[in-house]
């Protein structure tokens, strides 16, 4: 019910943003579904377990006379939530009774070194190197690195002779427990929904790849309207590569933890496969159909095209619906007769064709392994919790520290800046004797990120939600202070909070900081003089966390561009190479194929987000981006033919030492390309690719098919990509 509301209520905004039109008839239905939808459903329940968690115990202690100690518990158990960023069952469970072992020692540390300005600055400055260096054991340490570092912040704030110390460390860790209770009850009632969101993820993500393939077929458009219809298309190529990956990391780490034959993993696994392999067959035809004119078709030709498509897309979107709702909600039965309608229109061997009977034949897959999934089996495994087993070998955790330990390594100097910027601001905080300098070390903790660009972007999110917050904070504790209406008012921000925290990090702040206000100074004094405060306390720890992301041995990303292009390179040269030996052969794709494309695609969106974050940074500390972006856009385009281009094996046979010859000669131009790159160098002078390619393309008009010429047309693109990819290397 409340999912409808919201999205009826968000249905004329949407409409303002994209109207609704004939060529797009499900975007009414998406925006009335936005809540439905795996991300939004993923953080609308660690939204419901936080804040069960944190309210609760700020509801229902008071009752039972338990006051300032409830904001101990509270704190705890928020800490606590914010900790569990997903991953593993293992490494969740182990963050948390880290937190609830580590945090509370070192808010005892904070309440024991808080009248003494250089103990607590010196305590300050090992917690957060320590925070810094928790980088190295991967992401689900990182929040736990944060929050020991904000527990010591808490104890140095907590007022002498309110609360012993003892007491407080012990209130904190009993939010923690409970907080690990709450969350292993819902684990017990779900484990496994999880995992079928993010796979659900994958085929949302794959139908809107296919959407963005339709509207650039949908009608004629200019040639601007069309290029930023192709930069849609490599958003959401780009985009599903994320979900695909996100999905096939939280699986294998599942798979990993149980002990047997694991039906619904191996089927959810399943799903993610035959969902990559119906992206791919929709970007080869959107590559296909990305250089000809679909209005040139005959109209029944085109209905049938366009009526295809949609289908396509419905079926996906009825895949992720069906995963979330936990029953088979799909139907190719449409599909398969227009698509043996446009078959007996074009014939079998037409490339069109090709794709939709590949994505037919994965969709077929994907309804095979969502019966598996939903059937009697599924609902019967009496898996209430998957046994949290060792999936690293001892020694591991302390191997990949020891890697870190030296200058060369970027979370080492970010640990070093960490402290340095920390310890400062809390030296300032208790010199000063700031009533909320509380907030001034912890923005600077907050804000502080391994990239200056990322620095930047959680400065400015963090003031802002903070100014937000506090505002909002003055306003409630001026009119609502001393009022159970408060709390109710708080938990209902604190759930916001929660649901936008991991995508939108300055709404969450904004939604947060009324909560954490409430609970560290309880609206003492003039509501407005401590908001301004709370302000310029918080505006001071930004900056100050800037000039450290600046000055304190900063490593740039114009310094780690360039090998990420060089890696993009060089896996799009070894797809390459094996697309270009299957070719030579009228049999199907080898399966090793697909793990190339992977990594090639996996590459590619690396060294793009690398280039992002360039963007982000100083001006006078980019370089030259021109080169660069020219070199990124070039990678991109190479991706798409390759993957294009092995949507065609099988259908022709070409001549095995034609193909052998004109791929040694591309492998050798990326190969020398990708060096110079790394080296900021100027690559050797290009191969001639004339003759091979020439003697391709004579045997290709000879197929007299369709095929022929679509796999003349994409030999043609890669040559050229390539040979621009040298032009932009060498311009380097």
């Amino acid at each position: 019910m409340a999912e409808r509301m919201t999205a009826r209520i968000m249905a004329p905004w949407l409409r303002m943003v994209t109207p609704v039109t004939s060529a797009h008839p499900h975007v009414l239905q998406r925006s009335r579904m936005a809540l439905a939808r795996s991300a939004n459903r993923i953080a609308l329940v660690w939204a419901l377990r936080g804040t069960i968690a944190t309210a609760l115990p700020l509801l229902v202690l008071p009752i039972f006379g338990v006051g300032l100690a409830s904001h101990f518990i509270t704190i705890g158990a928020l800490n606590t939530s914010m900790v569990d960023v997903g991953g593993s069952y293992r490494n969740r469970l182990t963050a948390m009774a880290l937190n609830m072992v580590l945090s509370p020692c070192s808010l005892f540390l904070g309440t024991q070194a808080r009248a003494t300005w250089w103990l607590a600055t010196l305590l300050m400055l090992c917690i957060a190197f320590g925070s810094g260096l928790a980088r190295a054991f991967g992401p689900s340490a990182t929040p736990l690195g944060l929050f020991v570092g904000i527990a010591f912040l808490i104890g140095t704030h907590v007022p002498a002779g309110q609360t012993a110390p003892v007491q407080a460390a012990a209130l904190y860790c009993a939010g923690a427990m409970w907080t690990i209770a709450v969350t292993l009850i819902l684990w017990r009632l779900r484990p496994f929904k999880r995992l079928e969101q993010e796979v659900a993820a994958v085929w949302e993500s794959t139908a809107g790849l296919i959407s963005a393939m339709r509207a650039l077929e949908a009608k004629r458009v200019t040639v601007v309207k069309r290029r930023r219809l192709e930069r849609l298309l490599a958003k959401r190529h780009h985009e599903l590569r994320e979900t695909v990956e996100a999905a096939r990391n939280s699986l294998g780490s599942l798979r990993a933890e149980i002990s047997g034959p694991g039906t619904t993993t191996a089927q959810l696994m399943i799903l993610v496969r035959a969902g990559s392999r119906v992206a791919q067959a929709s970007v080869a035809l959107a590559e296909m159909h990305l250089h000809k004119s679909q209005h040139d078709r005959p109209s029944t030709e085109r209905r049938l095209l366009q009526a295809i498509a949609s289908e396509w897309e419905q079926a996906c979107r009825a895949i992720a619906t069906s995963l979330l709702k936990g029953r088979l909600q799909v139907s190719l039965d449409p599909m398969r007769s227009t698509l043996k309608n446009l078959t007996s229109l074009l014939g079998g061997t037409h490339p069109d064709m090709m794709a939709f009977a590949q994505a037919v034949r994965n969709l077929e897959t994907a309804e095979e392994a969502a019966n598996t999934l939903f059937g009697s089996e599924h609902h019967a495994t009496g898996v209430l919790l998957p046994p949290l087993t060792r999936t690293t070998p001892p020694g591991k955790a302390l191997a990949a520290l020891r890697a870190q330990l030296g200058w060369q390594s970027a979370i080492f100097r970010h640990a070093l800046r960490v402290a340095v910027a920390s310890a400062s601001a809390t030296a300032i905080m208790i010199k000063l004797q700031l009533p909320h300098g509380l907030w001034l070390p912890m923005t600077t903790l907050v804000v502080l990120q391994p990239e200056f660009g990322g620095t930047l972007t959680r400065a400015l999110q963090r003031t802002a939600g903070t100014i937000a917050g506090a505002i909002i904070a003055g306003l409630l504790l001026a009119t609502l202070h001393g009022d159970p209406a408060l709390k109710l008012v708080l938990i209902g921000l604190l759930a916001m909070a929660f649901f936008v925290q991991r995508r939108q990090h300055g709404l969450g702040v904004a939604f947060l900081t009324p909560l954490v206000v409430l609970l560290l100074a309880a609206g003492s004094g003039d509501p407005w003089a401590d908001t301004l405060e709370r302000i310029i306390d918080t505006a001071v720890g930004a900056a100050i966390g800037l000039a450290a992301g600046y000055l304190l041995w900063p490593q740039w990303e114009r310094e780690r561009v360039p090998d990420q292009m060089a890696r993009a390179i060089r896996a799009n040269r070894t797809y390459l190479s094996g697309v270009f030996g299957a070719l030579s052969s009228s049999a199907a794709a080898p399966a090793s194929l697909g793990e190339l494309r992977r990594q090639a695609e996996i590459a590619a969106g690396n060294a793009e987000a690398a280039f992002q974050r360039l963007l982000a940074e100083p001006r006078v500390q980019r370089g030259r981006i021109t080169p660069a972006f020219a070199v990124i856009t070039y990678i991109q385009r190479l991706e798409r033919h390759l993957i294009a281009l092995a949507g065609q094996i099988g259908a022709v046979a070409l001549p095995a030492k034609d193909v052998l010859a004109l791929s040694r000669r591309l492998e050798i131009a990326l190969e020398d390309v990708a060096a110079a790159v790394a080296q900021s160098c100027s690559p050797p002078p290009c191969p001639a690719f004339d003759q091979p390619l020439g003697r391709l393309r004579e045997a290709l008009a000879r197929e007299e098919t369709e095929s022929g010429g679509t796999v003349a047309f994409l030999l043609g693109r890669v040559v050229t990509d390539a040979t621009s990819l040298h032009v932009a290397a060498t311009s380097k």
